[in-house]
């Protein structure tokens, strides 16, 4: 079974959509079969991403501008088989909302963050291009130890 990754965040025009395209490329420069998505706790539907979260995406060389925002459903809750929110106020939400996923949600940095590093990702929406670059930078730290441990289920596990 193909694993399917979302990624969770408040309007889905920032952080998610940066989270999307950096696990799609990582996905694909690995060869592992992945399907990733991204949806919005409080998203209007099919909204471009901010120009900030394209611009910083496209300094990595990475493109993010096709994609479109869309709400959190029950149905993309049943579908996707890990669910990573961008700070833990959305994974509280997803977990009080959808008790079924309990198991399966985990906030985006638990799996970098060390004794006391903050895991959230701070919402840069309406800020400079520099708080965008920030939490980019936040977000693409987190990709290779969720794309191990999605492969492996061991976050710390080496990719074979």
């Amino acid at each position: 079974m193909s694993q399917k990754i979302l990624f969770v965040c408040t309007g889905n025009v920032c952080r998610s959509p940066m989270a999307e395209g950096f696990l799609r490329h990582l996905a694909k420069e690995a060869g592992a079969d992945i399907e990733v998505g991204s949806a919005g706790l409080g998203a209007m539907e099919d909204m471009d991403p901010s120009r900030h979260s394209v611009t910083s995406m496209k300094e990595e060389g990475i493109d993010i501008s096709r994609q479109r925002s869309r709400m959190l459903t029950p149905e993309m809750i049943e579908e996707y088989t890990h669910i990573f929110g961008l700070g833990t106020g959305h994974v509280e939400a997803i977990r009080s909302y959808f008790p079924e996923a309990q198991e399966k949600t985990f906030v985006l940095r638990e799996f970098v963050a060390e004794e006391g590093l903050d895991l959230e990702v701070p919402d840069p929406i309406g800020g400079d291009l520099d708080e965008y670059r920030v939490a980019r930078n936040l977000i693409k730290e987190a990709m290779p130890s969720i794309l191990r441990f999605v492969l492996t289920g061991d976050p710390a596990e080496p990719h074979p």
